[in-house]
C-alpha cells in the first residue's frame, strides 16, 4: 500500500515539473533576476582649431645625384671609399695609374721647352731682317719669309700649350674626387681592373646621394591646386607664393603623426594631361641623429599632407567613441536622465586619435541635431550600450 500512495504521488507531481521553474518546489524559492546596468565612460567633447589638409603620397629624393665615371683609361690601382658610407666633397673615390699620364705630361713639356727656343730664335731672325730692312740691306723677300716663321714658330707655342694643359688633365682625371657631400653607393668596380674613359662609353665606378637636405616629390591634382591657390588670393595661407607653402611628412611607423615639415621648392610647369596631376617637389632637413643615423632615406615612401584654406573651431572626440554600422559612423550620448542616445554623425579630419565631427543628426529625423561641447559622450564601453538604455557612467 505504501508503495502505491508513493507512485500515485510521484505521477501527480509529474505534469507541475513542466509548468513550474522549481517543479514541486514553493514559489518561495523561485528567485526573480534583473538585467545589470552597464558602466560606460563618459568625455566632453574638444573644441579646438583644426587645419584642413590634402593627402598625399610620396617618395624621397636626392637635391644632388652624381654618376661618378673614369675621365681616363686605366688600371684602377686603389678604390679607398668605403661602399654606404658618407663622404664630403672632394673625398677620393678611386686612383687610376698616373705613369703613363705623368710620361705624357713629360713628353709635352719637352715639346713646349723645343717650341719655345724655336720661338725665340724666329724672333731674333725676324728682329735682325728688320733692322737690315730699314737700312735697305734685306729684300721684301727675306722679311716676308721671317715673319712667317716667326708667327708660325708662335702659333706652335700656343699649341704645345693646349697640349699641355691636357696632359695636366687627364693626370688629375686619374685621381676621382667626390663633386658633392652625401652618401656613396655600392662599389661597382674593383681595385686592378681596367676601366675605359672619355665621352662615351666610360666606366661607372659609384654613384653619390645628397642626403641633407632631402626633396619629397609628389602628385598633386588640378583640383587641389586650384583650392590651395585660391587659398592663396584670398590670404588664408601662412604663404601667399606656391614656391613656400609649409608642408609636413610622415612615415609608415609614424601611425598617422606628420612630424616633418618642409617647404614647397618646386613646381612644375604643367599639368600631366594623361593624369590630371602636377608634381611638386618640398625640400625637407634631415640631420644625422646619433644613434639611428638620419631619418629620410632616399627612395622612401613617405606620406605628405599640404595645408588647404584657414584654420577654424572644431569639435573633436575620440577615435574609441566612433562605431560604424553598414558604412554609417554613429555614437552614443548619455542624457540627463542616463538614457544611451544614438547619434549618426558625419566624421572629418583626424587630429592625433581625436576625430572632427562636422555634423550629427538622431536617426530617423531630417534635422541636424548638432554635437555640444556640452554633451557626455561614451567613450568606453560602447559595445554594451544600445539605444534607450539605462547606463551608470564614469566620468
Amino acid at each position: 500500500m505504501h508503495h502505491r500512495f508513493c507512485r500515485s504521488l510521484l505521477i501527480s507531481c509529474l505534469p507541475l515539473l513542466f509548468l513550474t521553474p522549481g517543479g514541486c518546489s514553493s514559489p518561495e524559492s523561485v528567485v526573480a533576476t534583473k538585467t545589470p546596468v552597464p558602466e560606460v565612460t563618459v568625455a566632453f567633447p574638444q573644441l579646438q582649431e583644426v587645419q584642413d589638409y590634402q593627402y598625399f603620397t610620396g617618395r624621397a629624393e636626392p637635391s644632388e645625384r652624381a654618376e661618378l665615371r673614369a675621365r681616363v683609361s686605366g688600371h684602377l690601382t686603389s678604390v679607398p671609399f668605403q661602399p654606404g658610407s658618407e663622404i664630403a666633397i672632394g673625398d677620393v673615390i678611386a686612383e687610376i695609374d698616373k705613369r703613363p699620364f705623368e710620361a705624357e705630361l713629360q713628353r709635352v713639356q719637352a715639346q713646349q721647352a723645343e717650341a719655345e727656343a724655336r720661338a725665340a730664335r724666329t724672333q731674333g731672325t725676324f728682329e735682325r731682317i728688320s733692322a737690315a730692312r730699314e737700312k735697305g740691306a734685306s729684300s721684301e723677300e727675306e722679311f716676308r719669309k721671317a715673319l712667317g716663321d716667326r708667327d708660325e714658330a708662335a702659333a706652335a707655342v700656343q699649341l704645345v700649350k693646349a697640349s699641355l694643359t691636357l696632359a695636366q688633365l687627364n693626370l688629375e682625371y686619374c685621381t676621382l674626387r667626390s663633386p658633392i657631400a652625401g652618401r656613396v653607393g655600392d662599389r661597382l668596380v674593383d681595385g686592378g681592373n681596367l676601366v675605359a674613359g672619355g665621352a662615351a662609353g666610360s666606366t661607372l665606378l659609384t654613384t653619390v646621394v645628397s642626403v641633407d637636405p632631402v626633396q619629397i616629390a609628389f602628385e598633386m591634382d588640378e583640383n587641389s591646386l586650384q583650392r590651395l591657390q585660391l587659398a592663396m588670393r584670398k590670404g588664408e595661407l601662412p604663404s601667399p607664393q606656391e614656391l613656400n607653402v609649409p608642408v609636413q611628412a610622415g612615415l609608415a611607423i609614424d601611425n598617422g603623426e606628420y612630424p616633418l615639415s618642409g617647404t614647397v621648392r618646386f613646381l612644375n610647369n604643367e599639368v600631366n594631361p594623361a593624369t590630371g596631376t602636377i608634381r611638386l617637389k618640398a625640400e625637407f632637413q634631415n640631420p644625422k641623429q646619433d644613434p639611428g643615423g638620419r631619418v629620410l632615406s632616399v627612395g622612401m615612401f613617405v606620406r605628405v599632407r599640404v595645408p588647404i584654406g584657414p584654420l577654424r573651431q572644431a569639435l573633436l572626440v575620440p577615435e574609441s567613441a566612433l562605431a560604424s554600422e553598414q558604412g554609417q559612423r554613429y555614437l552614443f550620448l548619455v542624457d540627463d536622465s542616463k538614457t544611451a542616445v544614438r547619434l549618426n554623425v558625419e566624421a572629418g579630419l583626424q587630429v592625433g586619435s581625436q576625430r572632427e565631427i562636422r555634423r550629427a543628426w538622431i536617426p530617423g529625423r531630417a534635422e541636424n541635431r548638432n554635437l555640444q561641447a556640452t554633451d557626455r559622450v561614451i567613450v568606453r564601453g560602447l559595445q554594451r550600450v544600445r539605444a534607450g538604455a539605462e547606463v551608470t557612467t564614469v566620468e
